[in-house]
């Protein structure tokens, strides 16, 4: 029988926009189960997210670096009745083990091959019947950004594809000149968002008719213009997130990182490179020859996303136009 818990502390501090995504289906599903408002503590960048959104009291940043000092003053300016944190590194397992009538901490633990990461928080969390279900995460943004974003976009025909070329590590990034032949096929209006190479962006914007930069802006401005999309074409960045969070199509390109454990769910697509790779460990890929290498060990190509072909994306992208009746 579940107790319900009026004061809940969600501590997510695994470090990239994507994680706190990851984490949002649990942290919203704590609030909706125990009829209350969740305090948040993450970094700045992704927690910008989650500031407007009706089921989280407050955000709290931590600092980088920092993050047990960060917890040690929240914990010493608020008692809560149930922590929860997706992660143990720094030993904040001890930090926060006996500062709540309830915690909860590594949800982060081993998910098998197949489970999505976010799957196992929410399913970690029912088996500490701490809740009954969880609905897929979900962005709340103000009225003012979505007209802003609308306005911005007014001009462009439908459908919309965005595309983003960038992603954290190179081998996560798909050859620019996929990019420029999808966009060129779709034959459609296509927004190319400006990531940590400019100059790249524009190059793909440039060789694409009816294709506009989306310049860097905050995440929120991202995020509202993701909304007024019908498609996002990406590798495994924390952008692919975002757009699946404010309800926009997603087809996501997955080479280094696992596509069942780092994707999402339908009607989302996940498109895996290099399916049988012998040097992957699914558990971690941040171990794996080719992360800080730069390249693959084993093949031709600079990263295996590079073995997602054109074909391949270009027949989800149609399936996924075409289930919104914007057949192209």
């Amino acid at each position: 029988m579940m107790t319900f818990m009026q004061q809940i502390l969600f501590i997510e501090l695994l470090g990239g926009i994507g994680d706190v995504l990851i984490a949002l289906s649990a942290i919203q599903a704590l609030a909706r189960n125990h009829q209350t408002k969740v305090t948040v503590l993450t970094f700045a960048a992704g927690g910008s997210l989650l500031e407007t959104d009706p089921l989280i009291e407050r955000v709290i940043y931590a600092e980088k670096g920092n993050v047990r000092q960060s917890i040690e003053q929240l914990l010493a300016e608020q008692s809560f009745d149930l922590i929860v944190s997706d992660t143990n590194y720094d030993r904040i397992d001890e930090l926060i083990r006996d500062r709540a009538d309830r915690v909860v901490t590594n949800l982060w633990r081993s998910p098998p091959p197949n489970q999505f990461v976010s799957d196992r928080f929410v399913e970690i969390l029912q088996s500490e019947e701490l809740i009954s279900e969880a609905l897929p995460p979900k962005l709340y943004l103000t009225p003012e950004e979505y007209q802003t974003a609308r306005e911005k976009l007014a001009s462009l025909a439908r459908p919309i594809v965005v595309l983003c070329p960038d992603a954290g590590m190179r081998v996560k990034r798909w050859d620019e000149r996929n990019f420029i032949k999808i966009g060129q096929d779709l034959g459609t209006s296509i927004v190319v968002i400006v990531g940590s190479d400019r100059d790249q962006s524009a190059f793909i914007a440039d060789n694409i008719p009816n294709a506009r930069l989306w310049e860097l802006g905050t995440l929120r401005e991202l995020a509202a213009m993701l909304s007024q999309a019908e498609l996002m074409i990406a590798g495994d960045t924390g952008a692919a997130r975002i757009a699946a969070a404010v309800g926009t199509p997603t087809i996501t390109l997955f080479g280094p990182s696992w596509y069942e454990r780092y994707g999402q769910p339908q009607p989302h697509v996940n498109l895996q490179g290099y399916l049988n790779c012998p040097e992957r460990r699914i558990e971690n890929f941040t171990v794996q020859a080719c992360w800080y290498g730069g390249d693959c060990p084993i093949a031709d190509w600079a990263t295996c996303v590079d073995e997602i072909s054109i074909d391949r994306v270009m027949a989800a992208a149609r399936e996924l136009l075409e289930a919104q009746n914007v057949r192209k």
